[in-house]
């Protein structure tokens, strides 16, 4: 995962790169032909859309990894290990409630280290089964679509 925003950065980048080497070279030609005032703000113009482009790219790249990160979607596959309650305490601090094989533990975890503080007697009661991925994406699409 920490290999695919850079990799995928860097396969949206390249036709733009491209296209603007194309612009470069195009311009090193006209200029050597004639300067017209009309030519460079053409080209300007094309290095601009170019940049632009890319930036608007980069920034939906972004916002769709921040979004996924927001929205904390549970994949499948993370059956065994189950976390029932969160609360932040700090920027990188937070208390755990995760159950592993029918038992409920609470840890401390902070950016260096992760504790287990104690074991519960009693199970804390799971208000509502987490929604799968599906669902909470068309909760969302359903609140955003009901929003004036």
């Amino acid at each position: 995962m920490q290999l695919f925003y850079p990799v995928m950065a860097l396969c949206l980048a390249s036709p733009l790169l491209a296209s603007a080497a194309e612009t470069v070279v195009a311009a090193s030609t006209t200029a050597a032909t004639a300067p017209t005032a009309q030519g460079n703000g053409m080209n300007a113009m094309t290095i601009m859309n170019v940049f632009g482009s890319l930036i608007i790219v980069l920034g939906l790249l972004f916002g769709l990894a921040w979004l996924y990160k927001k929205l904390a979607i549970k994949l499948p596959g993370s059956s065994h290990i189950k976390i029932v309650s969160s609360v932040m305490l700090g920027p990188r601090e937070r208390i755990l409630v995760i159950e592993v094989q029918g038992k409920q533990r609470v840890l401390g975890v902070t950016a260096n280290q992760i504790n287990m503080l104690f074991e519960l007697d009693q199970p804390l009661v799971d208000d509502q089964a987490a929604p799968d991925w599906r669902t909470q994406f068309q909760a969302l699409l359903q609140k955003q679509k009901s929003k004036p």
